[in-house]
């Protein structure tokens, strides 16, 4: 990654969607670092062991992570070389001190660096230079830099020397075809996140005619002209661009596929052309034909992130004016913004907030979707605190990385079973299940932390996200809980674009169930009911976090529950902790006791029982009345049925029959407070006409029953002699 130079011009005016500053950080926001391996500028140092490359490597990543990073761009190919092995490339000079010579022991850096890198939660994203093929041409001859097996002894027809650096020649077909398959070694052998290329195309100053040959070969319809030279230049990059990202794609959909040019575009005052910078900045699109604007509105790539290594307020070159074109040129593509760190503590650049108002710029631009830091070893160097400020408050909350949707949009399945353990120490260890998927979409990659004061936690306000796993790890340990302090927590899984699933089920760190006191409580019966409410019954129940709800078993009392009722008071918090304690309900009302008293006005006696009728003889009515035996509060009477009273209602009815038979009547009393009763009364009727006015007799003599007719007057001589009765003596 190339440090740019400042070109000093007049300022280009334009404050047309310029980003409003934010400190708030987002949700989602891509935090990245470069750690470069050319020249061992981060990494590694070529005369340790593998041991000590390995320690030093784990060392900057978890420095990474300490930052508040979420991704490391790692260098796998600085200069057509191999910090892996490989079958196209030598090993490179900077890993082993000897170009094509593989360490020993034998290891893997990049599948080293890409497992180490996940561990901490980071993504990995292997950064190649696509033609850089000898860096200083002072080296050329470097047989230790370049060994046999480089490129430069193997194909010394495919560089093109420009001043100091020999490049691979973009316009020759053998060339993007080298590359590709370079490109497509890694994402077919290697779990990666992404691939990203750098800055170096065709540099600055290419001569015009350095590739004749190339052009003469394969000139595709492009005019020998000096706009139509640069223009087939643009389109060697292009079409190597085009066909990487389509590769990758077809191969492994997931992997992302990004750039980062240099700062500039082009310079103009029409923000459809170019940047309002000055005429004199390095304008990646004709001075290295990276026509990287194209690049996006074409989807060949999923991010651009421009290197725009320039301070807030410089001539000619202001961060401030910069970003705001680029966040209108995304094209639906993530934008992240290169960050100089490195220059930090030098002119223009001596404020320890520089940084970090350039991030505030980004974090108030609508398409601009996080940053990129250049470089390792400028964060391990800290000038001016400002890495402190990026760890202690910019970046001291997780954030997920920015999703694409246009790479896939399914979400995984939510993680459940969420439950929790309070530890002795105050911490909170959360588990959960795994949530399962068929394909590498619906895999869960890891899952987020959240916590909240509200039962419903807003999973969109960053406030409430506490952690991210590193992996698919099921368990999380709070460990920072605040003394007196209760919560509530839910876990999201992400799968490996960073989509995220609904939340599981919430749990909390609060385990202690609410003190439950009642009390007893009287109520008196209204209208047959009474309800009471769960507070009535409560004697000032208590709970650590606070007291969510209470239910009574029972709330609703009629007149079947008068006397003493035992009730149970459920007191929930706000964890959802139960506690129950019993409370006595004391209804108070009466019930009625109905009685019916049967009564006649003709006392003729019939020898039958008193609530008897014989027809035909005696009363031929009887009147029944009925009263409460409790109280005497009895409001209403209901006789039934209705068949052969004088009245239904009242507590006096008449009852006249028309034939013989057995009747029963009930009546129903209903009391004041609606509580009601019945009371019943069976009624014997028997037939002793005999045609005209007699009246039939059985008569009982030696031991054999036969039936008279008498006048009525002489029924009671028959009644009292030989037990005759009235009626038939089969009745």
């Amino acid at each position: 990654m190339k440090r740019l130079l400042c070109a000093v011009a007049a300022l280009c005016v334009f404050a047309a969607g310029q980003p409003q500053a934010q400190t708030t950080a987002p949700k989602r926001e891509m935090r990245g670092v470069w750690i470069s391996t050319h020249i061992g500028l981060d990494w590694p140092v070529r005369t340790q062991t593998p041991a000590q490359q390995r320690a030093a490597l784990t060392a900057i990543l978890d420095h990474n992570k300490a930052t508040g990073m979420n991704a490391a761009y790692f260098q796998v190919r600085s200069q057509a070389d191999a910090m892996f092995p490989s079958t196209l490339e030598p090993w490179s000079y900077y890993l082993t001190n000897s170009s094509g010579t593989a360490p020993s022991p034998a290891w893997d850096p990049l599948q080293f660096a890409l497992e180490e890198t996940r561990k901490r939660g980071l993504e990995f994203h292997a950064w190649i230079n696509p033609y850089r093929a000898v860096a200083t041409l002072s080296n050329a001859g470097n047989t230790a830099m370049y060994g046999p097996t480089h490129v430069s002894r193997t194909h010394p027809e495919w560089l093109l020397t420009i001043g100091t650096v020999q490049i691979l020649n973009p316009g020759l077909p053998a060339v993007r075809d080298h590359v590709h398959a370079v490109v497509m070694d890694i994402v077919q052998r290697y779990d990666v996140d992404g691939i990203h290329f750098d800055d170096y195309f065709y540099p600055n100053g290419t001569p015009a005619t350095i590739d004749d040959a190339a052009y003469n070969a394969d000139p595709r319809g492009f005019p020998n002209t000096a706009a139509g030279r640069a223009d087939w230049r643009r389109d060697n990059i292009n079409l190597l661009i085009s066909r990487v990202g389509e590769s990758i794609a077809a191969a492994k959909p997931w992997v992302k596929f990004g750039i980062s040019p240099s700062g500039i575009y082009r310079s103009s005052t029409d923000p459809a052309v170019g940047s309002p910078t000055s005429a004199g900045a390095l304008q990646h699109y004709s001075a290295m034909f990276a026509d990287s604007r194209k690049w996006l509105q074409m989807g060949w790539i999923d991010y651009l992130a421009p290197q725009v290594y320039w301070y807030i307020g410089q001539t000619g070159s202001d961060y401030q004016l910069l970003v705001p074109w680029w966040n209108e040129n995304a094209f639906g593509r993530h934008m992240y913004i290169g960050l100089a760190d490195y220059k930090m503590n030098t002119a223009g650049w001596t404020s320890p907030a520089q940084i970090a108002n350039q991030i505030a710029m980004n974090r108030g631009s609508s398409h601009i979707a996080g940053q990129i830091h250049f470089r390792h070893a400028f964060l391990q160097a800290n000038a001016l605190g400002y890495r402190t400020d990026l760890k202690d408050n910019i970046y001291n909350k997780p954030a997920l990385l920015p999703a694409m949707p246009w790479k896939d949009s399914t979400v995984p399945s939510a993680a459940n079973e969420l439950s929790s353990v309070l530890n002795g120490d105050g911490s909170l260890t959360l588990s959960w299940s795994r949530a399962e998927g068929a394909d590498e979409f619906d895999k869960a990659r890891r899952y987020a932390i959240y916590r909240s004061e509200q039962p419903n936690i807003d999973l969109e306000d960053r406030n409430n996200l506490l952690a991210l796993t590193s992996g698919g790890e099921t368990t999380y340990t709070d460990s920072a809980i605040p003394a007196g302090k209760y919560y509530y927590y839910a876990v999201t899984a992400l799968n490996r674009l960073h989509h995220e699933s609904a939340a599981s089920n919430t749990a909390s760190n609060d385990k202690e169930a609410p003190v439950v006191r009642t009390r007893a409580i009287e109520r008196t019966l209204v209208g047959g009911n009474v309800s009471i409410a769960a507070d009535e019954v409560d004697n000032g129940s208590t709970d650590n976090w606070g007291i969510e709800s209470r239910v009574l078993s029972k709330n609703s009392f009629s007149c079947s529950n008068i006397g003493d009722n035992q009730v149970e008071l459920s007191v929930t918090d706000k964890a959802g902790n139960v506690g129950t304690a019993p409370a006595i309900v004391k209804v108070l009302g009466a019930i009625p006791q109905p009685q019916i008293a049967v009564s006649r006005t003709d006392s003729t006696a019939t020898g039958a029982p008193a609530n008897t009728i014989v027809l035909g003889y005696g009363a031929q009515s009887l009147t029944l009345t009925a009263s409460d035996g409790a109280s005497g509060s009895v409001s209403a009477y209901a006789w039934s049925p209705a068949e052969g009273l004088s009245t239904a209602t009242g507590a006096v009815t008449q009852f006249t029959p028309a034939a013989a038979g057995t009747y029963s009547f009930t009546v129903q009393a209903t009391n004041q407070n609606a509580c009601s009763a019945a009371g019943s009364v069976t009624i014997p009727v028997i037939d002793a006409r005999c045609g005209g006015d007699k009246v039939k007799v059985c008569k009982k003599s030696g031991g054999t029953s036969h039936e008279i007719c008498v006048a009525p007057s002489a029924v009671p001589a028959h009644l009292k002699k030989d037990g005759g009765v009235l009626g038939s003596c089969g009745a």
